[in-house]
């Protein structure tokens, strides 16, 4: 068979993998101790995703929605692929075995309630959400027989591929609809060639498959690319961090990526002896994304891992969001570290400084992407070097917000540069043409003409007491700047523009299933909580 030139659709991507490479493992799946559990070829995924489509065809028509609590990989990815098969709308979610007290099930209750599904796709052994929705497919016990009975539906860039839940971090969970034509714009950004490129060593993941920056770096990137995804699971990852690098090790991976906790878990938990047993000197690009990237997670992990062979300019700093697929700016290879006046960038403006603070670029727009700083009240575009609001507009962003028409992030116009705009709701600015971001706009702190960032608050406060080992800033509605300070001790803290510092007891601070800290559910329990100062 000819190599696929460009494909239209991923399912059309998928099949064309299966009859060209039937053999060539497509998925290895880890256990808890880094051996190999399970496998799949292109072959075998392409089979399972047929049964799963016929299945599928009985309980849903072509249009229809199907949520998906995958806890193992083996059993999501064919699962995934067979919703696009079917035409079924895919809607990754987390998977649990509980019902109360743990915030995956809370996250899965909210986006069925929000997706509003026509039956839920699960694995045998996850019974705890089969209570929220009226039918539920346990895809793992699906006869690969089935595959017989499957009949191609029409699909077609425009086609939604699946719905992909933002991470609640401001807010109640959004769906953003993502379309086929997203996905292979979003891929190809990422790979950088054309997807019959000769085979690659593998990518090692252990990001959680229903997240953004876990499907695609773990099931739709290595699907476009052509090379095995080796899959771990995050509760593996974070048990014992040096499975993942000595995976990378193992399997002489060039491309890894994570979010910056995940380079900070390493470089603290990660032994001498650990880090001296390992090889990472073939790892060619390290994506590491975060709001905002700190310089001080670069350094560490580059110092700690340059024993054994790790590169700092292998990092490839990128920015991303659901609303955008993911992938909005990044690379080349190597952070960019510039020093700023903090004072000058708390009024909105851009000045470098050699004493002042340091900020990780998120590297170079994508080329096919439109991004503009604009002034946040207004939408203006702001002149070069400005703090604003990213908006982003381009081939990746998706479709807008799932059974929310019309919703005002998306398609919104920029003077002087046209419509089709999303709002990413992202403060940050441009520099040297490369994308800085600072904070998400609802958490940014507006004190008189200075807009604070909450992480330095933050910082201040977990950095004054040792005992202190998490905090959350936020304004109460007073207009009190207020930081939330876990510890076991009654402590007494003073920070520069923070007005009142409240000890709280451990876990406490709310958090995504991603990990990143809720502040909105956070400062909205504490006032409910009737703590807040206001009482005395």
């Amino acid at each position: 068979m000819p190599a696929l030139a460009e494909p239209t659709d991923v399912v059309e991507l998928c099949r064309h993998r299966a009859e060209r490479f039937p053999d060539r493992r497509s998925h290895v799946f880890l256990d808890h101790a880094g051996n190999e559990s399970a496998a799949l070829t292109f072959g075998e995924l392409d089979l399972r995703a047929r049964a799963i489509a016929a299945r599928l065809r009985d309980l849903a028509p072509p249009g229809g929605c199907a949520v998906l609590s995958h806890a193992r990989g083996v059993d999501f990815v064919p699962a995934f692929l067979g919703c696009l098969y079917a035409g079924i709308v895919a809607v990754p979610a987390p998977a649990t075995r509980r019902t109360h007290g743990d915030p995956r099930f809370e996250r899965l209750a909210d986006i069925v309630a929000d997706a509003r599904p026509d039956l839920l796709l699960c694995g045998s052994d996850r019974l705890a959400g089969r209570g929220l929705v009226d039918r539920a497919l346990p895809t793992d016990l699906v006869d690969p027989g089935h595959a017989r009975r499957f009949e191609p539906v029409p699909v077609g860039p425009d086609a939604v591929s699946h719905v992909q839940y933002t991470s609640g971090a401001t807010g109640r969970p959004k769906g953003v609809v993502i379309t086929h034509g997203n996905v292979l714009a979003n891929v190809r950004l990422i790979t950088g060639s054309a997807p019959d490129a000769p085979d690659r060593p593998p990518t090692v993941t252990w990001l959680p498959l229903f997240h953004d920056m876990g499907l695609v770096g773990g099931v739709l990137h290595p699907l476009y690319a052509g090379h095995t995804s080796v899959v771990m699971a995050p509760q593996d990852f974070a048990r014992s961090p040096v499975t993942w690098l000595a995976a990378l090790d193992r399997y002489g991976a060039r491309f890894a990526a994570a979010p910056a906790l995940g380079y900070d878990l390493c470089a603290r938990r990660v032994t001498d002896e650990q880090r001296d047993a390992l090889d990472l000197s073939r790892l060619r690009v390290a994506v590491i994304s975060d709001e905002p990237l700190r310089a001080d997670t670069v350094d560490a992990f580059a110092d700690r891992f340059a024993p054994s062979g790790f590169r700092r300019e292998a990092f490839f700093p990128g920015y991303g969001l659901a609303e955008s697929t993911v992938l909005v700016s990044g690379g080349p290879p190597g952070p960019v570290v510039t020093a700023f006046d903090p004072d000058e960038l708390a009024r909105g403006r851009v000045r470098p400084s050699a004493d002042g603070c340091r900020l990780v670029a998120s590297g170079v727009p994508d080329p096919a992407a439109a991004v503009v700083i604009t002034d946040p009240g207004t939408g203006e575009p702001l002149p070069p070097d400005r703090v604003g609001e990213i908006r982003v507009a381009g081939p990746s962003v998706g479709a807008g917000y799932w059974r929310r028409p019309g919703d005002p992030a998306f398609d919104t116009t920029v003077p002087g540069h046209g419509g089709g705009f999303l709002r990413t709701g992202n403060l940050g600015f441009l520099h040297d043409g490369r994308l800085h971001v600072r904070c998400r706009l609802a958490d940014a702190i507006t004190v008189g003409d200075r807009v604070l960032m909450p992480y330095d608050l933050e910082d201040a406060v977990v950095a004054a007491r040792p005992s202190i080992r998490a905090a959350c800033a936020f304004q109460d509605p007073a207009g009190r700047v207020v930081v939330l300070a876990e510890t076991r001790e009654p402590v007494a803290v003073e920070v520069p523009d923070v007005d009142l510092v409240v000890p709280v007891r451990p876990r406490t601070l709310r958090y995504t299933t991603s990990g990143k800290l809720r502040r909105a559910d956070t400062r909205a329990a504490w006032l409910l909580s009737g703590r807040d100062g206001r009482n005395g």
